[in-house]
């Protein structure tokens, strides 16, 4: 049984930072350390340094079909596979092929299946976990795309190029022709998408694209920014307000949350109460958070409420000096947790 080949994939941010170039490059190093090596695919884009690159590789035919009235030129699987050749040089990995559902990918796993080496490219934007961030980004979709698992199955190389190197290219015509320069320039290759896909591309490449895609749009005013975190605190009229507050609000940096303090007010308060609630409301707000006061018979059920209502992803309480209700579940803090499965609680004192 044949081993299956290994796949490499230069991975460019935009199309001209050289992608095309690299793989062409590759393929002729392997040739002069004894590899056969064809070239099954190249798109050329009339850009003479990949011309010149690929040089005297040898090239398999591709094969001709027919579709909806027009001719297209597609890789021939099968001949690459009968070329005798141990590594093969694929471009355009994201590619659909005119006449049926297939995509280039799969015809390179077939070459990989056959035992070949296959050295391929493709964009960041046609990756499908990145793609819609690329096209929010650039305003521009990418309708063809490949598997984040295909690509990942092999080594991936990415090839970056800073947005003004890329950008002179593009205005002297080495990556587009002179018609095509304007309207190129003023849309995808602003220098902010290009910074932005860079990103995005070392992002993916370190197995953070969600994370870095949905940062990248928010900054643009794109995407509405996600709520902030939220540690809520229940105080009381006791004297260890303050403690609960201190934690609470600790807790808050450390997370980067905001800091709200609830004192549900079930019956008269006695003017000890009154003074120590006013003294949580002043450490409240020096501490950067809010206080407030709201009507209840029941502490927990109304902490619980507010948590759930504001998104809160911690709770932090007295702890209960009580054993007998410490013991029997019926502390603050115990049904808080009953209440609130999926929410932290926290107990201080």
């Amino acid at each position: 049984m044949t081993a299956p080949g290994t796949l490499r994939t230069y991975l460019g941010i935009a199309p001209g930072v050289g992608k095309t170039y690299a793989m062409l490059a590759e393929g002729r190093r392997r040739r002069e350390s004894g590899e056969r090596v064809v070239v099954g695919w190249v798109e050329k884009h009339g850009r003479q340094e990949t011309r010149a690159q690929r040089g005297d590789l040898e090239m398999v035919p591709p094969r001709t079909l027919s579709y909806r009235g027009s001719t297209f030129a597609e890789l021939d699987v099968t001949a690459v596979i009968t070329s005798g050749a141990n590594v093969a040089l694929v471009d355009e990995l994201a590619h659909s092929v005119p006449d049926s559902k297939r995509e280039r990918w799969q015809d390179v796993a077939d070459l990989l299946a056959a035992g070949l080496d296959v050295v391929t490219t493709t964009n960041v934007a046609n990756l499908r976990s990145a793609r819609d961030y690329a096209a929010g980004l650039t305003g521009i979709g990418a309708v063809e795309s490949v598997p984040d698992e295909f690509v990942r199955s092999g080594e991936v190389v990415l090839v970056d190029m800073p947005a003004d190197a890329l950008r002179q290219r593009i205005a002297t015509g080495r990556v587009y022709s002179a018609d095509q320069v304007g309207g190129a320039l003023v849309d995808y290759f602003r220098a902010s998408n290009l910074e932005a896909l860079s990103e995005l591309g070392r992002a993916w490449m370190a197995g953070d694209v969600n994370a870095v895609g949905r940062d990248l749009l928010v900054r643009r005013g794109l995407l509405a920014p996600p709520p902030r975190p939220l540690v809520l605190a229940g105080v009381s009229g006791s004297r260890r307000g303050e403690q609960v507050v201190r934690k609470a609000a600790e807790i808050a940096r450390e997370n980067d949350a905001d800091l709200v303090v609830l004192h549900v007010d079930e019956t008269d308060s006695s003017p000890r109460q009154v003074h120590e609630l006013e003294q949580n409301r002043q450490l409240s707000v020096e501490l950067g958070g809010s206080f407030t006061e709201i009507l209840g018979t029941s502490p927990a059920r109304t902490l619980a409420d507010v948590a759930r209502a504001r998104g809160a992803s911690q709770v932090v309480v007295a702890r209960s000096r009580s054993r007998l209700r410490h013991s029997s579940r019926r502390s603050v803090a115990a049904r808080l947790r009953r209440l609130l499965p999926e929410v932290t609680v926290r107990e201080v004192g």
